[in-house]
């Protein structure tokens, strides 16, 4: 399923989203992903997630194969083949440094590094904002592609038109 999260700026839907990857301690009260604290079991809950943050920050100097083999070490897993396909599918060039491109195309990469190990669960924290139309059908179509094998994701979003077209929730 893919479940759209809405609400306007400073509701706490980035908040929200960092405290389920484990990134922040909740305040109160406990959250958990696939029945695990998100907390204390963050690291094998990350294992199985994607994540694009809302403000994706890389390296300048990396390029997008240097940054499907440096995630798949992380994963301990070869990337680069399921990230090369996404990356020829977002039209992004694999050997284009960080430095060089645009917000944009910084975006594909990141989405890029968040599909490429097909992860059960995905969070996309305003993942359009940047985007140019047909990169966004390209994003819907792997979405929904992700849906039909399976995965759940979590969209934020400020477009309720794209959360009607898109979530089932």
């Amino acid at each position: 399923s893919m479940y759209g999260f809405l609400g306007p700026n400073g509701a706490g839907k980035t908040t929200t989203i960092r405290v389920l990857m484990g990134l922040l301690s909740p305040s109160a009260g406990r959250a958990s992903v696939f029945g695990r604290d998100c907390w204390s079991k963050s690291s094998s809950i990350k294992a199985e997630v994607g994540y694009l943050p809302g403000d994706l920050r890389l390296p300048s100097w990396m390029n997008c194969d240097e940054a499907l083999s440096l995630f798949g070490r992380i994963r301990r897993r070869d990337l680069r083949a399921s990230g090369l396909r996404l990356a020829e599918q977002f039209a992004l060039d694999p050997q284009l440094r960080v430095r060089a491109m645009s917000r944009g195309t910084r975006q594909k990469l990141g989405l890029i590094l968040a599909l490429a190990h097909e992860p059960r669960l995905i969070f996309l924290d305003e993942p359009t904002a940047s985007l140019d139309p047909l990169v966004q059908r390209t994003l819907y179509v792997q979405l929904r592609r992700g849906i039909d094998e399976g995965r759940t994701v979590l969209l934020s979003s400020h477009t309720l038109s794209e959360v009607e077209e898109l979530c089932t929730h």
